[in-house]
């Protein structure tokens, strides 16, 4: 356990390991973003074909 907790206590402390966990957190805002979009997108897109299929 002691060896997990230096390898922790390592990874922070790099700034490598802060710059992976900082572009994961901006991949992960991209994706939520992204997903947001789309959904907003497909509601639209859905609704806008329900009035077609209703005005035939």
């Amino acid at each position: 356990m002691n060896k997990l907790m230096m390898g922790v206590k390592r990874f922070w402390q790099e700034e490598e390991g802060t710059e992976v966990v900082e572009w994961a957190l901006v991949g992960g805002l991209i994706v939520a973003a992204g997903a947001a979009i789309f959904t907003n997108i497909g509601t639209a897109a859905r609704t806008n074909l329900t009035e077609v299929f209703n005005a035939l």
